[in-house]
Parts: C-alpha cells; structure tokens; sequence
C-alpha cells in the first residue's frame, strides 16, 4: 500500500501524461454506470450548490452541470494537474455553472453544499482512519438535510467477484497498491449519528461478472488481452443492477 504522498503523486503523474476519458480510470463504461446513477439521482434531491470531491479530469461534473443548468457545480481535486486538465477542457466550453479548483478532502472544505459526491475518490487515501476525516469533513460542508452520494469501492464485492473468477479458474484480481477499500460493517457503524441511508446498490455487480468473469475467461480461452472498449463492457454497463459480485457501490446518505 502506497502512502499518502504517494498515492498524490502517483495521480499527479498521471494527469500530466494523460488527459484522454482514462485518465482516472481505465474502465471507460464503469464511468459511463456512475455519470447514469447521478444523473438519475442528484435533480432527485433539488440541490442548488453541488461538489464533486476528488472529480479528477472534470468529465463527470462536466456532464453533470450540462445537463442541470439551474445547478452550481463544483469540481474538487488535490492533484494540481488534474485540475488544470479539468479546467482546460471544461471551463473554455462555455458552462456558466461549473467552477474547478484544486482542495484536499482531508483538510477540510471552506465552503457549504446542497449535496457532495464521490466517484471512486476516498479509496485513494491510504487508512481507515484518513477516510473517516474525509467523511466527518464532508458532513461538516453539507448544510442542513443536505445529501452526500457515495460510489466508493468496498472489500466484500472485491471478493465476492474473484471467488467466481476463481470457479472459471481465472486469478484473482488484486487490489492496486494506491487504493485501500472500504469494509462496509466499518462503514456503515460510523456512519450512524452523522448520516442516514437513503438509498444504497451494488452498480457493479452485473458489470464485473460480464466483463471481469464471461469476458475474462473468453480473452484467456483466445490467448488474447482484454480490450476497455469491447463490446462486453459496452452492453454489460446497461444491465440492471443486482447482486453482489462487484465492489463499487452507491450510497445516497442524508446528513442528520
């Protein structure tokens, strides 16, 4: 497990030499599941004043303020360069309800929100206790009743997922030295007294068994490398979510 300074470079490294739609994640479709949860999700809540904390290239909150003009969003990252790509690519293209700049999460945020989302951001800082901070400053930035949506990864799908890799005979997929996953009993114990849950789905589960199972075994039967933009992921991110073979998960918590 990389530390914190690492992990920081690692994304500031990444940023500066890739600006494409992989910049943050090389899974393409998996964005395309979680730009479909909250845009289904944050009109649902009315906000007037969203953040999208750790939003990496911008893409998501991009098409996120495009398609809520009445919204002021907020795009938030610790890596400089991330913001410099996000700013680049998104402020110039004419949204007069986007604004991006560069903040860390465990610091702490300086101004109040309707609603805060995470994509797959809080399993870069390197302890449980780091993301506890996190959490905590997030409650603290929401106003009254405000939302935080939550797609974060978690150990339990992580090994849900493998143990049916493992029954197609297919190795075991570790977790990336820059990410430390959450454990949801944990979660879901602190979470108590600070936020309710609303709403909560496993969105990967029908994906990863398509793309990490059927499709891995395929590309190991043919001898070749599995491909992001194969048709397997394309058709498999427009499945109906259930079960729990997958580890990214979406919960919608109410700040008590």
């Amino acid at each position: 497990m990389m530390n914190f300074e690492e992990i920081k470079k690692y994304w500031e490294t990444r940023a500066a030499g890739d600006s494409s739609a992989q910049s943050t994640t090389q899974d393409f479709y998996l964005r395309e599941i979680e730009y479909r949860v909250l845009s289904e999700r944050i009109p649902r809540y009315a906000p007037r004043a969203v953040a999208d904390v750790g939003c990496g290239d911008g893409r998501t909150t991009a098409r996120l303020a495009a398609s809520n003009s009445g919204i002021e969003f907020t795009g938030l990252d610790y890596a400089a360069s991330m913001i410099d790509n996000a700013r680049q690519a998104h402020e110039a293209a004419g949204l007069s309800n986007i604004s991006f700049r560069q903040a860390d999460i465990c610091a702490g945020l300086d101004q109040s929100y309707d609603l805060i989302y995470t994509t797959r951001c809080l399993i870069n800082l390197p302890s449980w206790q780091m993301q506890q901070a996190a959490l905590d400053h997030m409650h603290r930035a929401l106003r009254p009743g405000g939302m935080y949506l939550m797609v974060e990864n978690f150990i339990e799908g992580q090994a849900a997922f493998n143990e049916v890799r493992r029954l197609f005979a297919l190795p075991e997929i570790a977790v990336r030295a820059h990410n430390f996953f959450f454990e949801r009993p944990r979660l879901v114990s602190y979470l108590a007294g600070r936020f309710t849950i609303d709403e909560e789905i496993n969105i990967s589960s029908q994906y990863y068994l398509v793309s990490r199972v059927i499709y891995s075994k395929i590309c190991q039967e043919r001898g070749t490398a599995p491909d992001y933009f194969d048709d397997h992921h394309r058709f498999a991110a427009g499945l109906p979510f259930a079960g729990e073979c997958g580890p990214v998960r979406l919960l919608c918590l109410k700040k008590c």
